[in-house]
């Protein structure tokens, strides 16, 4: 499970130069629930030391906005990301903004486009189309070893 997010905190220490999608570029693209994906990618990035990996990371600082949804119920609709390949084991997904169907930063967006999701159950089945959650939204500032958004206690929202 940990190889995803050493493979993040890996790019981010390299200073990797990501494409991140800004606020502006979200009016062309056809994200569901996308005011709470807008609110989440309008956060700055700052540089600091991380002495696991003794080096520069860059952390993010988030709106007022976004810290007023911390620990808070949220439903988000996005896609999922397969994450079998970095130990997942059904026991979390990653969920994206954006249809990209292997790693945010390959398809230009950045780690405020995509979320660790949590359920009770773990999951079996896989699927490709926009998938909705409900569960509670906790940030995360400093540890380069999760993603930056994680949500918790998630139970997936069928529509009737």
């Amino acid at each position: 499970m940990k190889k995803i997010f050493i493979v993040l905190g890996l790019v981010l220490a390299s200073g990797a130069n990501i494409a991140f999608f800004t606020y502006d570029q979200l009016s062309d693209l056809d994200v569901s629930n996308s005011d709470i994906w807008r609110t989440l990618m309008k956060i700055t990035w700052v540089k600091k030391y991380n002495p696991q990996y003794n080096d520069q990371i860059l952390y993010p600082k988030f709106n007022k906005t976004t810290l007023s949804l911390d620990k808070k119920m949220i439903t988000v609709s996005g896609y999922l990301i397969p994450t079998e390949m970095y130990d997942g084991g059904g026991k979390f997904w990653v969920l994206s903004a954006l249809p990209f169907k292997s790693c945010y930063f390959c398809g230009g967006a950045g780690p405020e486009s995509v979320m660790e999701v949590y359920t009770q159950r773990k999951r079996t089945t896989f699927d490709s189309g926009k998938v909705t959650f409900r569960g509670r939204l906790q940030l995360n500032p400093d540890n380069p070893d999760h993603l930056i958004y994680i949500l918790k206690e998630a139970k997936q929202v069928f529509k009737k």
